[in-house]
């Protein structure tokens, strides 16, 4: 089985990666190749919706912890979101989730992503 990653721009600086199938030693590099073009100093926040993700190895874990280091260097942040509980058990074995934010849905990620929007536009 393949990966399909999927990008959609929600807001300026805030995006939304879809991934569907299995992300995995096979399919990591082209991975990491699509979101490359995320990496930019006015990216303020990755979510992974990872509803559609089936499987996640070892190699998957990495492109996440590399796209966080990378993100959160600037200043941003990584969400994970509509986790399938086999992936969420991964994470939880390998203690991955300490220090990222998880939502239940794109609803819920994009009120919070609105709130602390908000919120810097008041402290100005």
């Amino acid at each position: 089985m393949s990966l399909v990653t999927k990008i959609e721009e929600r807001k300026p600086g805030y995006y939304m990666v879809t991934l569907s199938g299995r992300l995995d030693g096979n399919t990591y590099a082209d991975c990491e190749e699509e979101i490359r073009s995320l990496l930019v100093t006015d990216t303020q926040a990755i979510m992974f919706d990872m509803s559609e993700l089936d499987y996640i190895s070892s190699m998957g874990l990495r492109v996440i912890l590399k796209t966080r280091k990378d993100v959160g260097s600037k200043g941003g942040s990584i969400h994970l979101i509509n986790m399938q509980p086999q992936i969420e058990k991964v994470f939880e074995i390998v203690n991955l989730l300490k220090g990222m934010t998880l939502f239940a849905s794109v609803e819920e990620a994009d009120a919070y992503f609105d709130a602390m929007q908000q919120k810097v536009l008041e402290d100005r």
